[in-house]
């Protein structure tokens, strides 16, 4: 009896999952909701009030941070990018806050789990992380779980996502340690391909920013009508990627998440 290795069974997995005719549900559900390439350029919005974001997060180690989303009391998801400079430092997140620097409920992570797959057909696949809390975080007026995208869910080019994140020191100094939130629209994929070709698979997608709604760090949600359908996986700094950041797709994921 012959024996197929794990990382040939995911090959064949891949192949009869693209290969199988799938029904997807859009958003927005009509296609005249999607709006023009003009309206990207708002820049950068801070988030004065935490309700407005209630299930954003900051996750700390060492020097370093990045953001993440609040999907349970007990659970974030991030980017798997996030972690690559970990060298076993311990982790906290602290939740309930506008602010890097403001008061907030803070938690040590018991774990982290890196996607098995993080990596596997280019540099930043199935770039997505799921952090286990030590303790529950109190659900509160500022502190909220996220709704989830449902799986077989796809975006309409030219969508709008609101793209979040904490303010670092690449930002005007009136954005620095502030939570932050750039309007991003979605590109289509041969669009993408052009520029990106080497980072596309199926487990992401590409989005459109201007310099002025660049962000510092990676992990944030994307959201769409206050639902998460993206993990901001990389490029949205402005550095090397000409005005287009990539994406996780969640809802290629919501079964994990």
């Amino acid at each position: 009896m012959s024996i197929v290795n794990p990382a040939m069974k995911f090959r064949l997995l891949l192949l009869c999952v693209t290969s199988s005719a799938v029904a997807y549900t859009y958003l927005p559900q009509r296609e005249t909701l999607t709006i023009s390439d003009k309206a990207h350029s708002i820049g950068l919005v801070t988030v004065t009030d935490i309700k407005q974001l209630p299930h954003h997060v900051l996750i700390v180690y060492g020097a370093r941070y990045c953001s993440g989303t609040l999907t349970g009391s007990r659970t974030v998801v991030t980017a798997a990018s996030c972690f690559v400079n970990n060298k076993g430092e311990s982790i906290v997140v602290k939740v309930g806050s506008n602010s890097m620097v403001g008061s907030g409920q803070i938690i040590s992570v018991l774990e982290y789990k890196i996607h098995e797959y993080f990596n596997y057909l280019s540099n930043f696949d199935n770039d997505i992380a799921l952090i286990i809390l030590k303790e529950h975080v109190s659900f509160e007026g500022n502190v909220m779980k996220a709704q989830i995208v449902e799986s077989e869910v796809a975006l309409r080019d030219g969508t709008a996502l609101h793209v979040s994140g904490w303010g670092g020191t690449n930002l005007p100094v009136k954005y620095v340690n502030l939570l932050v939130v750039s309007e991003m629209i979605v590109l289509n994929r041969r669009e993408c391909e052009k520029i990106n070709k080497n980072l596309l698979t199926p487990s992401n997608f590409c989005v459109k920013y201007t310099s002025e709604g660049r962000l510092s760090d990676n992990g944030g949600g994307a959201t769409f009508d206050n639902i998460l359908v993206g993990i901001l996986s990389w490029g949205a700094n402005g550095v090397n990627s000409h005005g287009v950041a990539v994406l996780t797709n969640v809802s290629y994921f919501e079964r994990q998440v």
